[in-house]
């Protein structure tokens, strides 16, 4: 398996591994997040993340087929004055190939986030994953992640 950064070719795939996520995170919780219509819709957002500012875009693959990703963007705490002014790294999306799952990409992934930030000067990552996602929790909760907050919602209508 090889890692690397994310550039324009691959594109496609990353819509293509977004789109299963996205179908995923729909199927679990469809009063927050999109219905899946085809895996072109999000094209232009996965493609502003290639040159953004304080962010990562790593891509794993086996064979030439990409088989996961990882975004993750570094935030400072500098304006809010009752919290603690730590860097903090976000990872925004993470996913693998339903095919690929169980084989160690995703820890590989998050690994190579957690070096970058250490390269950065990163005092900690954060992440958020669905209440309904219990395979995910597990997953970061072998990786040393813990529960630092819950956020809550109340639908209105």
């Amino acid at each position: 398996m090889n890692l690397r950064i994310a550039v324009e070719k691959d594109l496609e795939c990353i819509c293509f591994l977004a789109q299963q996520i996205n179908s995923q995170h729909y199927n679990g919780a469809p009063h927050v997040f999109a219905e899946p219509e085809g895996v072109h819709r999000d094209r232009s957002y996965w493609r502003s993340n290639f040159s953004a500012d304080n962010t990562v875009f790593i891509i794993a693959e086996i064979n030439d087929e990409i088989t996961g990703f990882v975004l993750a963007s570094i935030t400072e705490n500098t304006t809010v004055t009752f919290l603690q002014k730590k860097k903090l790294c976000r990872v925004r999306t993470i996913v693998v190939s339903d095919k690929h799952q169980g084989q160690g990409i995703g820890k590989k992934l998050l690994k190579a986030v957690e070096l970058w930030a250490i390269g950065e000067c990163v005092d900690e990552i954060r992440l958020e994953v669905m209440a309904f996602n219990n395979g995910a929790q597990q997953f970061y909760d072998t990786l040393g992640f813990e529960t630092q907050s819950r956020i809550l919602s109340k639908k209105l209508n």
